[in-house]
């Protein structure tokens, strides 16, 4: 944190930070504001006015069970609004009103915009606006007028060719059907499709009559079980004999196989034959009404039966055996009785009977079976080619009847429209111009301008390629910041040198240096100690003469011998910032024109002296990469405390690589806000791989009148130390 500062200050610090950004970039956002302006006036000054009005239109929507929406798919009111902005409507509505144009003429020389609202079920408002005064007015009547007249004229071409061409479709439908039938009916004959159907109806039901007499079969076969018991009675027997008779009747005039006589069927235990009169049935005799009539004499025999046993019971009470009454009443018992059985006899031989008939009637089913197995396989094969045959043939009656439907709808809905439009009445018309709007235009321009003048700085900003916070420096090449240096107000563009006994801004550039001497100290306790120092920068013109300069002064102030070197033997000028001659100097004596004695002279500085860089040669890589500078150097180092190396520029020279076994270590100096990011990281990388110990940067020339970098390094600046020094004088 800045000194001195607390959250409420840095809040303002932030505010101040945007307020020197808006500083930095004033006149650059007051001419895009003007330009935004300028353009707004051009707009006004060269468009075309447009007339505005707004109509209201009626939609009339029917639902009906068969109406054009079902034939042409149009009727909905998205479809309706889409044929109102064709190209047909827009010339036929430009036509009536008196242009003959293409809709692409009409819509860019007279016709600005026409838009279309649905604002509630059954109404459309439709808005235009055209460069024609007087088309506003009439331009949505008309259009409704050809729109409804267009759809009746493409509806009636597209039900005239339907139905035209469906016509001769009905045709070739109709023959190619009758064909189809005349080729059926020929099949059938050739396959005695009739035949075969009639032989498998009259046989379909046999599997479920010989199913259902079988089962009749077994239960009257129980019940003939029950009837030969002997311990069932006679009434008993009359009884199942009467149920059996009620299940299965026996038709007169059935043919029968005959049956034997009562005593024989007895004997051999089937059923007896049947009597007509004194004689038994023949062989295969045929039923008479006698041997199925129903009868229900033995029901009444068998309830005076239980009145004669009541009433023997109650005159055993009082006669005996012997007696006239009882007697009477047991001779009557006894013919009950007697008819009784002659009534099951005659029962018994109907029951037996219809045995019979149903085992005949069994026989003869299954007689049948092989002819019903026969029927239904050639049936099934009948059938099976039939299909064959209509599987080759297309659906001529489908296709047929589609295309009758078709033709009946069209003609049905000819004038059954499910969605009607109606002009209603102008809700809005505008006799002035409602564009271009002067206020309108004014309010757009500036605001696009006040958003050009915000972002476009902003954006600068952000696409800026240079470093102008020693922060960012840092960060971005993990290297430390021993100090900035700011911009100073040059005299006749002489650079300044440190003077202690100065006061304003010349004191304030001392203490710049006492602190970038105080940090590089402190970094030689990490590395290499600082005793030969190079000072470097990545292209020229970025200060680093100036900087080694004063760095050297701020050494000699501390009362170290301090020799200053110009390794720029090409275009060395650190002599001019002293008021010294060029020669004699580095470059005489690495060619043994001079002794060093002679090269080395006084810089007019408490403890500094001047290695110029001396004549001007062109070999200078080979003179500085020599063993006589070597050993140069090494005796420098014995006279001296501190060696300041000013060199040439990193990149497009080879000076700094050469004297990197020459140095303890690398100040690199940086210019604010100009030196290329990429420059710096391609003289970093090339300084690294020569094997560079750096000490860290200086970030020099740095610009304390914006209002940006004023606040962030405050105590850089002349206003501090100024205060600084108010309060020591308290």
């Amino acid at each position: 944190m800045i000194p001195g500062l607390n959250k409420r200050t840095l809040n303002f610090y932030d505010l101040m930070l945007y307020v020197a950004l808006a500083r930095k970039h004033l006149r650059l956002m007051v001419l895009l504001v003007c330009m935004c302006l300028l353009a707004g006036l051009v707009v006004y000054v060269y468009s075309r006015p447009v007339y505005y009005s707004r109509s209201l239109v009626q939609v009339d929507s029917l639902g009906r069970p068969l109406d054009t929406d079902s034939v042409y798919h149009d009727g909905n009111l998205t479809s309706v609004i889409a044929e109102l902005k064709g190209p047909d409507i827009i010339e036929r509505t430009a036509a009536r009103l008196g242009v003959m144009a293409s809709h692409t003429e009409v819509e860019g020389k007279y016709l600005h915009n026409v838009k279309y609202t649905s604002t509630s079920p059954g109404t459309l408002e439709v808005e235009v606006w055209s460069y024609i005064p007087t088309w506003p007015a009439h331009w949505s009547e008309i259009m409704i007028e050809e729109f409804m007249k267009l759809r009746l004229e493409q509806r009636e071409k597209y039900r005239d060719t339907v139905m035209k061409a469906y016509g001769e479709e009905l045709n070739q439908l109709n023959a190619r059907i009758d064909s189809d039938q005349e080729s059926k009916f020929s099949f059938q004959d050739q396959e005695k499709f009739t035949q075969a159907t009639i032989d498998v109806t009259r046989l379909h039901d046999l599997p479920n009559q010989l199913a259902q007499v079988k089962q009749r079969i077994d239960e009257l076969e129980s019940i003939r079980k029950r009837l030969d018991d002997p311990a069932v009675d006679t009434v008993a027997r009359l009884s199942l004999i009467a149920s059996a008779d009620t299940q299965t009747p026996v038709q007169v005039g059935e043919s029968v196989t005959s049956l034997a006589s009562p005593d024989a069927a007895a004997a051999s235990g089937s059923a007896p034959s049947i009597q007509t009169g004194p004689d038994p049935v023949a062989a295969d005799s045929v039923v008479v009404p006698g041997l199925v009539a129903e009868t229900v004499e033995w029901q009444r025999l068998e309830k005076r039966q239980r009145e004669l046993l009541k009433e023997t019971a109650d005159l055993s009470r009082t006669y005996l055996p012997g007696n006239q009454k009882m007697m009477a009443v047991h001779k009557e018992l006894d013919q009950v009785e007697q008819s009784l059985k002659v009534d099951y006899d005659v029962a018994r031989m109907r029951f037996d009977f219809i045995c019979r008939s149903l085992q005949d009637r069994y026989s003869d089913l299954q007689k049948k079976l092989p002819e019903y197995e026969i029927a239904n396989r050639k049936y099934a094969k009948i059938q099976q080619n039939q299909q064959l045959h209509e599987a080759g043939q297309l659906g001529w009656n489908t296709l047929y009847g589609d295309a009758a439907k078709t033709i009946t709808q069209l003609e049905y809905t000819a004038d059954k429209e499910k969605v009607n439009l109606r002009y209603d009445h102008l809700i809005e018309l505008k006799g002035e111009p409602v564009s271009p709007n002067k206020f309108k235009i004014l309010l757009l321009s500036l605001l696009a301008g006040l958003a050009m003048a915000f972002v476009i700085p902003f954006l600068i900003e952000y696409l800026d390629y240079t470093l102008s916070n020693l922060e960012e420096v840092e960060a971005t090449f993990q290297m430390r910041g021993l100090g900035i240096i700011p911009q100073m107000a040059y005299e006749g563009n002489q650079p300044v040198l440190l003077n202690v006994g100065s006061d304003g801004e010349e004191r304030n550039l001392v203490e710049n240096f006492r602190v970038v001497r105080t940090n590089l100290l402190a970094m030689g306790t990490l590395s290499k100690a600082p005793h030969v120092i190079m000072v470097t920068s990545a292209m020229p013109k970025e200060g680093k003469t100036v900087v080694s300069s004063n760095l050297a002064i701020s050494f000699g102030q501390t009362g170290a011998r301090t020799l200053l070197v110009d390794t720029d033997l090409r275009r060395g000028r650190l002599h001019r910032l002293f008021g010294l001659r060029k020669s004699p100097g580095l470059s005489d004596f690495l060619l043994e024109k001079v002794p060093i004695q002679e090269a080395i002279r006084p810089s007019g500085k408490e403890n500094l002296s001047i290695l110029s860089a001396g004549q001007h040669v062109e070999s200078g890589t080979e003179l500085l990469g020599s063993s006589k500078f070597c050993d140069l150097m090494a005796g420098l180092r014995s006279q001296y405390d501190r060696i300041i190396v000013d060199t040439p520029p990193v990149l497009g020279l080879s000076e700094t690589s050469v004297l990197q076994n020459q140095v303890d270590g690398v100040l690199f100096v940086i210019w604010s806000g100009r030196t290329p990011i990429g420059n710096m990281k391609t003289a970093i990388d090339i300084l690294s791989a020569n094997g560079a110990n750096f000490y860290g940067f200086i970030l020099n020339r740095l610009d304390l009148s914006t209002t940006t970098n004023y606040y962030q390094y405050y105590y850089y600046s002349s206003d501090y130390y100024h205060s600084y020094h108010a309060l020591e004088n308290v």
